[in-house]
């Protein structure tokens, strides 16, 4: 099963490219790869050398790879088709419309409303995604998972316009979030005090410090 392709872009559009392995002297292979169809993947230029990582479905009359420019989104991919109903294709159309780190954003405000709004999910999907993945997106934060796919080491991504606030997919504030959440604060008012605390602060880079001005606000009093 493939999981990983290095080689040079042949073709790219409407979600789809060619990515040709191998030499001129060895032989060349072109794989089809479907990537999600976002802007952030305008940096995959024809011509240019990029690494993919790959979900590989197999089914009787077809063999697709889906490709991804870092693990992290590979494996936010992988965890949406935990969600009953929604196959590959489906979760690309997610990842096509916003990045994980706004979708992820989305599932843990329980923005129903924001997944609904995309092309293909009816209310019942965004109720299962909720339901079904909350959880599952914690722990994979908690475990360090999800972090780095949320974090510095993805490249720069455009922020969904369906998600409630631009800080809400900001990796500090889905931490501190979660930190409050642990110490007994109840989820809208766990939001209301991280919004404030970056209203304060402006984008601060710390958990710690979002905390400490969250915590010290009246609306954790």
């Amino acid at each position: 099963m493939l999981a990983y392709l290095n080689g040079v872009v042949k073709e790219r559009q409407n979600g789809e490219m060619i990515l040709v392995t191998g030499s001129e002297s060895a032989g060349q292979v072109g794989y089809l790869v479907k990537t999600p169809d976002h802007p952030r993947y305008d940096v995959l230029i024809p011509g240019q050398r990029a690494e993919i990582y790959l979900y590989t479905h197999v089914r009787e009359d077809a063999f697709d790879l889906y490709g991804f420019q870092y693990p992290g989104e590979k494996n936010f991919f992988t965890t949406l088709l935990q969600v009953s109903g929604v196959g590959p294709k489906m979760a690309l159309a997610l990842l096509s419309h916003a990045d994980d780190l706004s979708l992820a954003a989305m599932i843990l405000d329980e923005d129903k409303a924001a997944l609904t709004g995309i092309s293909g999910v009816g209310k019942k999907t965004a109720e299962r995604m909720v339901l079904e993945l909350k959880d599952v997106i914690v722990k994979k934060i908690e475990a360090g998972i999800l972090r780095r796919s949320l974090g510095g080491s993805a490249p720069a991504r455009a922020t969904s316009a369906h998600s409630v606030s631009g800080d809400r997919s900001n990796p500090v504030f889905i931490d501190a979030y979660l930190a409050l959440q642990g110490l007994g604060y109840k989820e809208v008012q766990a939001k209301q005090m991280v919004e404030h605390a970056f209203s304060v602060l402006g984008r601060p880079e710390r958990v710690e410090e979002v905390l400490k001005v969250a915590l010290k606000g009246g609306l954790g009093a």
